[in-house]
């Protein structure tokens, strides 16, 4: 494996694997280890598109815990990656190719445990209803056509929906004399673009306009600004 091809957040959760097993008092590292430290991520994404698949991620992390818990206990020693663990790290390597990424990042090795699982943790994704194709399609919310050619591309992932969603509803109060809210995402090809929303009184299905040419372009031709 070559963890220089890692990203930060997958490099993270692999070296959280010792700790976790010494939480467990497991001395053998296995798939378990790694789902849950994928899952007890700041900011996990994983834990997010487990919730976008309309799975209750507090339940699905109680159950990866019980398998914890049933895995066999063992005072001091050192702790080992085991077999299953160790083909699910290897390939995800393949995972990261397969979709055209330059890294592998945590979306990688979720996608590798689905394709090698252990017998338990083949019983969560079976309990759980988890397949490949559900975990892509809800990827594929957050991720769009994007690629990654970074060891940070969580960052840019769902930008939109992190920074500037409101709330889930066809018409929203708002109160008068709003000032436009800018900020500064990416788009597909990881360029800097600006979104102005334009907020007052009550509105519906709000239109979106593109300005290709506004005084304000900060970033010449990449800049787009929306008015909501």
């Amino acid at each position: 494996m070559n963890f220089q091809k890692f990203t930060q957040k997958s490099i993270q959760a692999v070296n959280n694997l010792e700790k976790v097993a010494l939480e467990y008092g497991n001395q053998e590292m296995e798939q378990e280890h790694l789902l849950y430290s994928l899952l007890t991520q700041e900011e996990s994404l994983i834990a997010r598109l487990i919730t976008k698949m309309e799975i209750d991620v507090t339940l699905f992390k109680a159950r990866v815990e019980e398998a914890l818990n049933k895995r066999v206990k063992v005072s001091g020693g050192q702790p080992y990656v085991g077999q299953y663990l160790n083909r699910a790290l290897i390939s995800a390597e393949d995972e990261a190719k397969r979709m055209g990424d330059e890294y592998v990042s945590v979306e990688h090795l979720f996608l590798s445990l689905l394709a090698n699982p252990s017998p338990s943790v083949k019983t969560l994704w079976k309990e759980h209803g988890i397949t490949r194709d559900r975990f892509l399609q809800a990827l594929s919310t957050v991720r769009g056509n994007q690629r990654v050619t970074s060891d940070n591309p969580e960052a840019t992932y769902d930008t939109l929906n992190k920074y500037g969603k409101y709330p889930e509803s066809n018409v929203v109060e708002k109160p008068n004399n709003y000032s436009p809210i800018v900020i500064y995402v990416f788009d597909n090809e990881l360029k800097p673009f600006k979104i102005t929303f334009q907020l007052s009184g009550v509105f519906e299905s709000p239109t979106v306009n593109f300005s290709e040419d506004s005084e304000e372009n900060k970033y010449e031709n990449e800049s787009r600004e929306i008015i909501w």
